[in-house]
């Protein structure tokens, strides 16, 4: 239907509907900047700590705990979070470095192929999801931990693993 100047009905909501988007679009504009998809912002690792994280993971996929330990503070602590609780597993850097070719050694680590998935990086704190294939009493066995990595004057200084508890 047209009215008297021929227009549709449609044409003044139409200009009212562009003209108040002209007035709303910075004000979106800014609250978009301010969303982001969830973790987008914490997806990069700084370069700073690359090449460290890429490092200490080769050295770990390799078994060499002496390049391993290279990328630890001195005063380095390792804890577990598990069904028995938190629990220190070692602290110092030599200590850690004795531990892990302890590990290394030992039947249960026979096999190279872990998984890591990074989840994110904030600031100086690196979280990762890995999972690691372990020679068990039950075979080979899949055992997924959570990682959270600090890192302090260019080398790894704490790391905590929480292991899930079965519900």
């Amino acid at each position: 239907m047209a009215t008297k100047n021929g227009r549709g009905p449609w044409v003044r909501p139409l200009a009212a509907g562009v003209v108040l988007g002209a007035f709303l679009a910075p004000g979106l504009q800014a609250l978009a900047e301010q969303t982001y998809t969830w973790g987008e912002q914490y997806r990069s690792i700084p370069a700073r700590y690359q090449k460290l994280i890429d490092d200490s993971e080769l050295a770990f996929t390799k078994r060499d705990a002496r390049a391993s330990a290279d990328s630890l503070t001195n005063d380095f602590s390792w804890y577990t979070f598990n069904d028995a609780g938190p629990v220190e597993m070692v602290r110092g850097k030599e200590a850690t470095r004795e531990r892990l070719e302890a590990f290394f050694a030992s039947p249960l680590w026979t096999d190279n192929n872990s998984r890591v998935h990074r989840l994110g990086m904030v600031d100086n704190i690196l979280v990762q999801v890995e999972i690691d294939n372990l020679n068990t009493d039950k075979g080979m066995q899949a055992k997924t931990s959570l990682h959270v990595y600090e890192f302090r004057s260019g080398k790894r200084f704490r790391e905590t693993v929480f292991y899930p508890v079965p519900e």
